[in-house]
């Protein structure tokens, strides 16, 4: 499954009108209510709902991300690192809904050694993670072997590559088990590196299923 991450609201009709399935909502860079958001989708429609640190204030991101469960999010992301006080609230919101807590760690730098990564992966579900989202920037052949290699452990989870070596972790995460993918509404409109459009990942994935 392909989650589109939409970073302005004129991109949720499209990506909802192209087919998707599931869309994250990056309520750090889209600049409305959670509540004007989810207006403007399908009863039902699956979303992820993350709101990484940066643009908001503490106290306003878990508001955001508790009223993004209320309204009906599928799935709420958390950073490993963020603190018990910040988690907390958010994860109690979640377990009175059908919400999925993902924990991620995110290294936009490189990719650890194996034993690191097992341990990262480990921690995010430690913390409470129904679902493991690991992203690391790729520099080789064998930064790729090691994020490959976490499929093989149980759990669900989501493990990316990040940069131009990594997109063929996008292309095959699921593959190998991926709870989803992540992919951008169009060229330019990437909110990781290395990310592919939801356009050229579907052209690769009708390749490869074609019988």
């Amino acid at each position: 499954m392909i989650c589109v991450s939409i970073s302005e609201p004129a991109q949720i009709a499209p990506a909802i009108q192209s087919g998707a399935e599931l869309i994250e909502l990056r309520l750090d860079l889209l600049g409305s209510e959670p509540a004007t958001l989810y207006s403007q989708l399908p009863p039902g429609f699956k979303t992820v709902a993350t709101c990484r640190p940066g643009n908001q204030g503490e106290d306003e991101r878990i508001r955001m991300l508790k009223e993004a469960v209320k309204l009906g999010a599928s799935y709420v992301d958390l950073e490993l690192e963020t603190s018990d006080s910040f988690a907390t609230p958010v994860m109690d919101a979640a377990a009175k809904q059908p919400c999925d807590v993902i924990f991620s760690h995110h290294d936009f730098e490189a990719t650890p050694g194996p034993e690191q990564l097992r341990h990262k992966l480990a921690q995010c579900y430690e913390r409470g993670g129904v679902v493991a989202k690991i992203a690391t920037q790729v520099g080789n052949r064998q930064d790729l072997l090691n994020l490959i290699s976490l499929y093989g452990l149980p759990g669900r989870k989501v493990v990316l590559g990040m940069g131009a070596r990594g997109r063929i972790t996008r292309v095959m995460g699921p593959y190998l088990g991926a709870e989803f993918t992540f992919a951008s509404p169009g060229s330019g409109n990437e909110t990781a590196p290395g990310q592919l459009s939801t356009a050229q990942l579907n052209a690769i994935y009708k390749v490869i299923n074609a019988s």
